[in-house]
């Protein structure tokens, strides 16, 4: 298989097991949040977003993993990738008992820090607690994770990722059925995670024999390697913790734990949005790397180009959509009494993602370029900024005021610093990316908004399938018009993704190629 036939295959993969992520936490949302009621779901999605802090101790060398292997396996140095994985694991491990001693501390003290109510304090304690073994797992195991990215089989890694979400979405159905809470909830993402990087360990070592993890391997030169890759990758995860997970607990600490809920339902919706965006162009970071590798400065700034303009066509339908009639969704999805808070955060936070269309891509080649230290600092300065904001405005304007200290600072960034940064690097004048990547889509994208904002007026739905269909209704307005304004460009490439999704074999008898 090509390169780039892998690469799009991956692509496809990482987007099937997104969307059986998204499917599944779309259904199992009001669900969750109706048998836990208000306060359990926040305090549970305040433990997620100290979970997710926690992975920060990850110091980055998953991408160092990534990049390393990359490199190496492409010079057959698989050595160099052994000396890589055999330090990166010693690390994790140590990380590991650290996490476990931070989320032991935490379950003492976390419930009275965020106002967790009496009755869940227990329950609270021991799912903080369980969590921390669930986060030492993920970070152990990810070592591995990060190899197969780096050998670009993301087919591998998202097809495991689908079985653990399918396997998780069936437990918690079943636990929540019968009357568990979040405590039941915390063992089965455990058991989901032990599961899942179980089989990522195996099919690491499956698809790289030569891959060999010794103590002996692990040298100081190599730890050092990996560090000063990692440690702007870290401090680049950190600004990002901040920026997407603080918002939970700046108002579980200045609202309530209640409050929470109806914040966190807005800000689902653009994780999930993200998650689209970002499993595609995860596959850029190891592109990127082979591209410098072999000098292709101009493969970079097609790389540029067309993967901005490629996150503005995959993320603007949906967007436009939820910007337009974000509270007609929410009322449908999660109930009425969401309707007007929910959908308000949610239209502040979709604006903020459109800026961040932009961003992805040259985020991936910094990366990939190992040129991602300046990117790290923007990240830590929009996450002051949106930390102060957020504490500044929560208390005179509510959860409102923690939505715009999003979108103000990630406007700032995505606009007027990231993209002009790579341009400029890739020597790429800024109004040829602004034009082919960013204006091109929007413009076509006009009509398509004009339909959402019309049918949200004019024509409301009554169910959440009626909703469903309008949409698509609506939706062949958006293809048609960026069909019109990219086919130029767009039709090689469609040819491309269908040769790519195409058996081996198949493209080989094709191509008169016999076996």
């Amino acid at each position: 298989m090509t390169k780039k036939n892998q690469l799009i295959r991956g692509v496809t993969m990482n987007w099937l097991a997104l969307a059986t992520s998204m499917l599944l936490g779309f259904f199992l949302s009001p669900f969750v949040v109706h048998h836990l009621g208000d306060s359990s779901y926040g305090v549970w999605t305040v433990i997620v977003s100290i979970a997710s802090y926690m992975q920060l101790l990850d110091f980055g060398l998953r991408s160092a993993i990534t990049r390393t292997v990359s490199r190496a396996y492409a010079l057959k140095q698989h050595e160099e990738s052994s000396r890589a994985v055999s330090a990166a694991l010693l690390l994790r491990l140590g990380m590991s008992a650290i996490i476990l001693t931070v989320s032991f501390a935490l379950s003492r003290v976390g419930p009275a820090i965020f106002h967790v109510p009496p009755q869940l304090a227990t329950a609270a304690k021991w799912a903080i607690l369980i969590t921390g073994f669930n986060v030492s797992v993920t970070l152990t195991c990810g070592t591995f994770g990060g190899v197969l990215v780096g050998l670009h089989h993301f087919d591998a890694v998202s097809s495991i990722t689908m079985m653990q979400t399918v396997a998780r979405a069936c437990a918690i159905l079943w636990l929540l059925s019968h009357g568990y809470g979040i405590v039941a909830l915390a063992l089965c993402e455990l058991a989901a995670v032990t599961l899942g990087n179980g089989a990522i360990v195996w099919r690491c070592f499956h698809k790289y024999p030569e891959l060999c993890v010794r103590v002996s391997y692990v040298e100081r030169a190599m730890i050092r390697e990996l560090g000063l890759y990692g440690v702007w990758a870290a401090v680049f995860n950190l600004g990002q913790q901040l920026i997407y997970y603080s918002d939970n607990l700046v108002i579980a600490g200045f609202v309530s734990a209640a409050a929470v809920t109806a914040y966190a339902i807005g800000g689902n919706l653009i994780e999930y949005l993200r998650g689209v965006i970002s499993s595609m162009t995860t596959t850029f970071t190891p592109l990127a790397s082979s591209m410098e590798a072999t000098g292709g400065n101009e493969s970079l700034r097609r790389l540029l180009i067309q993967g901005t303009r490629a996150a503005f066509l995959v993320a603007l339908p949906i967007e436009i959509a939820l910007l337009f009639r974000g509270p007609t969704f929410i009322g449908l999805w999660m109930g009425a009494k969401y309707a007007a808070e929910s959908g308000h955060v949610l239209m502040i936070l979709v604006i903020a993602q459109i800026f961040m269309n932009g961003s992805h891509t040259p985020t991936a080649i910094l990366y990939g370029t190992s040129k991602h230290r300046i990117n790290a600092l923007w990240v830590i300065g929009e996450a002051v900024a949106n930390l102060s904001l957020s504490v500044f405005l929560v208390r005179r304007i509510g959860i409102m005021g923690v939505a715009w200290g999003t979108l103000i600072p990630s406007a700032v960034v995505s606009l007027l610093l990231r993209p002009q940064y790579v341009a400029r690097m890739l020597k790429l004048p800024m109004r040829s990316l602004l034009w082919q990547g960013w204006i091109r889509a929007l413009i076509a994208a006009v009509p398509y908004a004009i339909a959402c904002s019309f049918a949200d007026r004019f024509w409301q739905p009554h169910t959440l399938l009626g909703f469903m269909l309008q949409i698509a209704a609506i939706l062949p307005i958006f293809v048609l018009f960026e069909a019109f304004m990219f086919w130029r460009e767009a039709a090689p490439f469609v040819r491309e993704w269908f040769k790519g999704l195409r058996p081996a074999s198949a493209v080989a008898s094709a191509s008169g190629i016999r076996h």
